[in-house]
């Protein structure tokens, strides 16, 4: 059961069923968003699931804009040193503990 308060939002707020939904709108009105409209496009990109985030770059009718706005932020999307050398440190981590139970078991 759904329930609407249009006492409290009036009838011009725009109703979205998913954060996917307002991620899209906000895309398809690119570059006419604010700056933290602009931010709330950049923190789904990076930490939305990964199925909202593929159904939204494989919208036609948004691709413009999309392409645009990550052309625009490219250096939000580029991996941090930090996440390479954490990424490198966990594989070595793993090498290491398959090395010593190998050694302990044969």
């Amino acid at each position: 059961m759904s329930i609407h308060y249009p006492h409290v939002f009036g009838t011009n707020f725009p109703r979205y069923q998913t954060t996917s939904e307002r991620v899209a709108d906000l895309v398809s009105r690119y570059p006419g968003v604010t700056e933290d409209e602009a931010k709330e496009i950049l923190t789904f990109m990076r930490t939305g699931r990964h199925l909202d985030v593929g159904l939204l770059t494989a919208d036609e009718s948004i691709r413009p804009n999309l392409d645009a706005f990550m052309e625009d932020h490219k250096a939000h999307f580029r991996l941090k040193w930090w996440e390479s050398a954490t990424a490198v440190g966990g594989i070595m981590a793993g090498l290491v503990a398959f090395w010593l139970l190998w050694e302990m078991l044969s």
